[in-house]
């Protein structure tokens, strides 16, 4: 239920004209794996969103959600992660890794969100 909560806080966040398509499973026969939600009504791609309540390694959920990425043929996502000090101390704990799969800031992501506007890059967002 967590989850939910947390795409629930994303939700607000966004324009008006958003829409939300939970559970979108990867385009390959066979393979099990989806994303959490993808954000549709855009003005550019659709936007695919992976949602964790809680880090337990982040260097490993990283590279799962690198993965999903790669293999689902978008070009960009957003890690949504709640806003928690243990979230925040697993992020800080991996830092520099991060960067390079994720360089666009969580505000400037929300700004585009916000104004209906597919972000430029891919992002992590504590909510």
């Amino acid at each position: 239920m967590g989850q939910w909560a947390l795409i629930g806080r994303l939700r607000s966040r966004l324009s008006a004209g958003a829409t939300l398509r939970p559970e979108v499973p990867l385009p390959i026969a066979g393979d099990q794996r989806a994303w959490d939600v993808v954000i549709g009504g855009l003005s550019g791609p659709d936007l695919a969103v992976d949602a964790e309540t809680r880090l337990h390694d982040p260097q490993a959920q990283m590279r799962r959600v690198m993965l999903k990425l790669r293999d689902s043929g978008f070009d960009r996502m957003v890690w949504l992660v709640s806003d928690t000090r243990h979230n925040r101390a697993a992020l800080r704990a991996v830092g520099n890794l991060l960067v390079a799969s994720f360089p666009l800031s969580a505000r400037s992501a929300l700004r585009a969100l916000a104004a209906g506007q597919t972000p430029e890059a891919s992002a992590i967002i504590l909510l």
